[in-house]
């Protein structure tokens, strides 16, 4: 059996090793991305039981949405988490119909990442400021093709006014290399607020 003194060293040198491990060797901080592909598919585990138990198309209820690009399961077959993008709604729309993969859309949106290891939001992209004002806010025009696949997932199943909260894993975004100009490393869930305003059939 290990002495007891001889066991307390031993523990706080572990201790010890695990933080110098943690900081970054510049400031001495905890690198906030650390662990990232880790906590990131803990996310959208999390994310994936919270809309499973909540599906519906009420506001405050998930829409669990599989990948476009992949074929229709078989009866019976169930699926990777990953494969899907999952969206609790915010607003409900008055639209009928839902934008094809080769219509434009205009939309209201903001891009974050899932909360650092020390509480800070990256918002990598936005369309508005502050709260969305839809009195002052200009919506942006995409080709919905041209776009990442979990948007052209999820927006295909949306129509005018809907505002969702998307929810999607990085295959279906920027993958395991990421989109460095805009700050997004790679395996980032990324983590969208979207309205859509119109829909222009092409």
């Amino acid at each position: 059996m290990m002495n007891r003194h001889v066991f307390g060293w031993f523990v706080a040198c572990m201790v010890a090793a695990f933080a110098v491990a943690a900081c970054s060797e510049s400031d001495g901080t905890v690198d906030p991305y650390q662990d990232w592909q880790e906590r990131n598919q803990r996310y959208i585990d999390s994310i994936a039981v919270v809309a499973e138990s909540n599906l519906g198309d009420n506001v405050g209820q998930w829409k669990k949405i599989r990948s476009f690009k992949l074929p229709p399961l078989n009866i019976g077959e169930t699926d990777k988490v990953n494969n899907y993008v999952y969206c609790k709604v915010l607003e409900k729309g008055e639209g009928q119909v839902n934008p094809l993969f080769t219509d434009s859309i205009h939309t209201h949106y903001r891009g974050r990442l899932i909360p650092l290891l020390n509480g800070q939001t990256v918002t990598f992209d936005e369309s508005f400021k502050g709260e969305l004002d839809l009195s002052i806010a200009s919506p942006v025009a995409f080709r919905l093709s041209g776009l990442v696949a979990g948007w052209v997932t999820a927006m295909q199943e949306m129509v005018e006014g809907d505002r969702w909260e998307m929810h999607i894993p990085y295959g279906m975004g920027y993958g395991e290399t990421g989109y460095s100009s805009a700050g997004i490393p790679g395996y980032s869930t990324l983590l969208f607020d979207v309205r859509l305003e119109t829909i222009i059939s092409q």
